[in-house]
């Protein structure tokens, strides 16, 4: 099947090579393009990422048979969205392919497509609350120092030593080692982009 890649991180030290690497390899699917992209996909809407406008540009002027994605969240930033882009890729004949569903959505002979779309629906909310349910806990346990007078960050003047700092995220290491992209390890590991972004920088001193 002709198909494209479309691969999205959030931040600019996050890879999408484990994305693509998953997915370039599957039988079935002749890849003739990758596109990627480093935007959040729950602020911007998919009318506001260039390289998603990009690679629907290609699906339409190729004959594109199938856009491939890793999971449900690189399509939109909610379910309407996601549906949406669903519905005007169908009308094009272009399938969908997620990756971690490994599932074929919009395809011609497929007989559980309104299964199909209830489970993408699913997952599409799931990815919306759960980032919003992290935005919510970090900026409450902010509130909650603030009003008993604690500071939210390293008390003042003191400094950990990078020793001590690679000890205490010895986890981070852990799932660099293994190749997990930096949005696996933040989930993984509850850190930050730049605590992985340090563990990075002071294991190759």
């Amino acid at each position: 099947m002709k198909s494209i890649l479309y691969t999205r991180v959030s931040s600019k030290d996050q890879s999408t090579h484990r994305q693509v690497n998953d997915m370039k390899s599957l039988e079935n699917f002749e890849v003739i393009k990758i596109f990627s992209e480093k935007i959040s996909g729950f602020s911007v809407s998919a009318n506001e990422r260039p390289v998603l406008q990009k690679a629907l540009s290609f699906v339409r002027s190729n004959d594109v048979e199938c856009l491939m994605v890793s999971e449900v969240s690189r399509l939109g930033r909610n379910t309407h969205e996601v549906l949406g882009l669903i519905e005007e890729l169908k009308k094009q004949n272009v399938a969908i392919y997620i990756h971690n569903l490994g599932t074929t959505i919009n395809k011609v002979d497929s007989s559980s497509e309104m299964f199909t779309k209830l489970i993408v629906t699913i997952m599409a909310d799931l990815a919306r609350l759960e980032s919003e349910q992290m935005s919510y806990r970090i900026k409450s346990g902010i509130r909650s120092r603030k009003a008993k007078g604690l500071t939210t960050g390293r008390k003042i003047g003191s400094k950990e030593s990078p020793e001590k700092f690679l000890v205490k995220h010895s986890d981070v290491q852990k799932y660099l080692a293994k190749g997990y992209s930096s949005r696996e390890i933040q989930k993984l590991c509850n850190c930050s982009p730049n605590t992985i972004t340090k563990v990075k920088r002071l294991l190759m001193r």
